[in-house]
């Protein structure tokens, strides 16, 4: 097969893989329901830590809270099974990992930056370019984690996207280079930095750069709980990977979880997908 091709498969992927990356077992696909789904059936079965399923294409794409993630066979899909000695209180140190792990990669392939929005999208040149999900099941004897599943969808080279999303979606590509597999060298980078990242979740030694990275801090935001939006400015991000943020009274929260929102001067809002 010519590399223009682009075809992604274990044997495309594996010579550019390094290190502990190496070992991962990888499962390639072209077309799966969602890479999420089936890593979590694999890992409620004994999978071991480092199955990783692959796909370009997704029938039923899950992003947070139950949203759909737009999956078209244009982008790159994957799910990795960890076994993490995390406590569900430090689980948010997984998505901010890898959200660091995926930027590094685009950028090393691209020369471009990439930006964090907390807690798991990747935007470029103002346009969402990547989605991060995990999943976790919690052992309730040790109240730690009896696995994760970390998942991450990257526009590779997607040019239509619908109607709903079309203002804030964008890719890394806007045509694909015609000279080498690049499909394949992104998900080998993404894991390599991963393999890095994720062994050493615990020093947190990459959230500087998950906050370098940052484009929420200082900014006005809304912060969305079920029906009610409060106002606030993001301040931090502290070393549990928590949002900081301060409310008019002077009041500050951390947050683990929910969604926030850009206040911009047109009160329209930049929201998380």
């Amino acid at each position: 097969l010519k590399s223009s091709n682009d075809i992604l498969t274990v044997q495309s992927i594996a010579p550019y893989l390094r290190g502990k990356a190496a070992d991962f077992f990888l499962d390639v696909r072209k077309t799966v329901t969602s890479t999420n789904t089936i890593a979590k059936e694999l890992a409620a079965g004994g999978a071991c830590e480092g199955t990783v399923i692959i796909a370009t294409e997704q029938t039923e794409g899950r992003g947070r809270m139950g949203r759909s993630f737009y999956s078209p066979a244009s982008g790159l899909y994957m799910s990795i099974i960890l076994r993490p000695k995390l406590n569900l209180e430090d689980s948010l140190l997984i998505t901010t990992g890898a959200a660091v792990a995926v930027a590094k990669a685009i950028e090393n392939l691209t020369g471009r930056d990439v930006q964090i929005k907390w807690v798991n999208d990747l935007f470029m040149d103002g346009k969402k370019i990547c989605g991060i999900l995990t999943e976790a099941s919690l052992n309730v004897e040790n109240g730690g984690l009896e696995y994760a599943v970390l998942g991450i969808g990257i526009n590779v080279c997607t040019k239509d996207f619908p109607e709903n999303i079309k203002d804030i979606a964008g890719s890394i590509f806007t045509e694909k280079p015609k000279d080498e597999p690049i499909t394949s060298i992104l998900a080998a980078n993404v894991l390599n930095n991963l393999a890095d990242t994720l062994d050493n979740l615990t020093d947190k030694t990459y959230l500087e750069e998950y906050k370098k990275r940052s484009f929420l801090l200082g900014k006005d935001i809304n912060v969305i709980k079920g029906s009610n939006t409060f106002t606030a400015k993001a301040i931090d991000i502290d070393d549990r990977a928590r949002l900081i943020v301060k409310y008019p009274d002077s009041s500050t929260e951390a947050l683990t979880s929910g969604e926030v929102s850009i206040r911009l001067s047109n009160q329209q809002d930049s929201k998380n997908d």
